[in-house]
């Protein structure tokens, strides 16, 4: 009976890192990359193990600093049904120093969903999360998404005449889309909530409800006559304060004329809540000497 080889290891002296990596070469694709700019003192530097199967695990980290930008690293794990990663962004202290940024997605077929949460302790403890889930049936898609945020906002001095010195919302999100070829069609309803600080001298904390925000849009895109036409509108109702609603279209033609070039025709009207109305429409043909 033959024996069985025995799988290299670091751990062992006569192993090197690059016979290491030759073994893993088998199932594996190392890669790695490295760019700077001497102007700028700007370097950027990778590297991945990448999977011959994308069942398997993927590993990949990369790293970029520079004079005039924040240094910023990040790694991350993950096959074609789920990744892992985090990101670390570095700042100035007057920026709020050190942003973490973790995030998770799964992808099962039709059920697609994410988790992804930061943290900023120098930025009066600002902390964000957001997490949601999508389910796609045919041409239908739903969607539901929460969305968090909560920052410490009591001068240091006054920390001691409150029993929570926390300011946070959150913010839901309901809705779903219909695509049938060139037309499709989105709906969407926003709920919110807001709560202050507690003061010793309160029962509770301050919360308030913020407008329910509807959205709905649609559009239409697909070849009439010689052209691609292109449509489409959005309105968007804000409970007790107003409604905003956008329209625009284009209209383009290649070689008109029969000697070449482009027709192109466009416009657009936009109504926000409590401010002016604006049209615009364009046309324009281009050619190419």
């Amino acid at each position: 009976m033959a024996q069985q080889s025995k799988k290299p290891s670091l751990a062992d002296p006569n192993v090197s890192a690059a016979e290491y990596m030759m073994f893993l070469g088998r199932d594996y694709t190392a890669q790695a990359r490295v760019a700077g700019n001497p102007e700028s003192s700007s370097i950027d530097v990778g590297a991945a193990f990448v999977p011959m199967d994308s069942s398997n695990l993927e590993f990949s980290a990369r790293g970029s600093a520079g004079l005039d930008r924040p240094n910023i690293g990040s790694f991350s794990v993950g096959n074609d049904m789920f990744n892992l990663s985090r990101r670390l962004q570095d700042a100035k202290v007057s920026q709020g120093g050190m942003t973490i940024t973790d995030t998770g997605e799964v992808d099962f077929g039709p059920v697609k969903g994410y988790y992804q949460q930061s943290s900023q302790p120098g930025n009066q403890d600002l902390q964000n999360k957001s997490y949601g889930a999508n389910l796609k049936l045919g041409p239908v898609k739903l969607f539901a998404d929460r969305k968090t945020s909560s920052q410490d906002v009591i001068p240091e001095e006054y920390v001691k005449y409150y029993d929570n010195t926390l300011s946070d919302s959150t913010t839901d999100t309901l809705g779903g889309s219909l695509n049938l070829g060139p037309v499709n069609l989105n709906l969407s309803r926003e709920f919110g909530t807001r709560r202050g600080p507690k003061s010793k001298f309160e029962d509770t904390r301050p919360m308030a409800q913020s407008p329910n925000v509807t959205r709905f849009g649609g559009g239409y895109e697909g070849k009439v006559g010689p052209g691609i036409l292109g449509v489409g509108g959005s309105l968007t109702d804000v409970r007790g304060v107003g409604t905003e609603s956008s329209l625009g279209g284009s209209y383009n033609v290649r070689d008109p004329l029969g000697f070449g070039g482009k027709l192109s025709a466009g416009g657009f009207y936009n109504n926000p809540i409590g401010g002016e109305s604006a049209a615009q429409a364009l046309i324009n043909y281009r050619m190419k000497f």
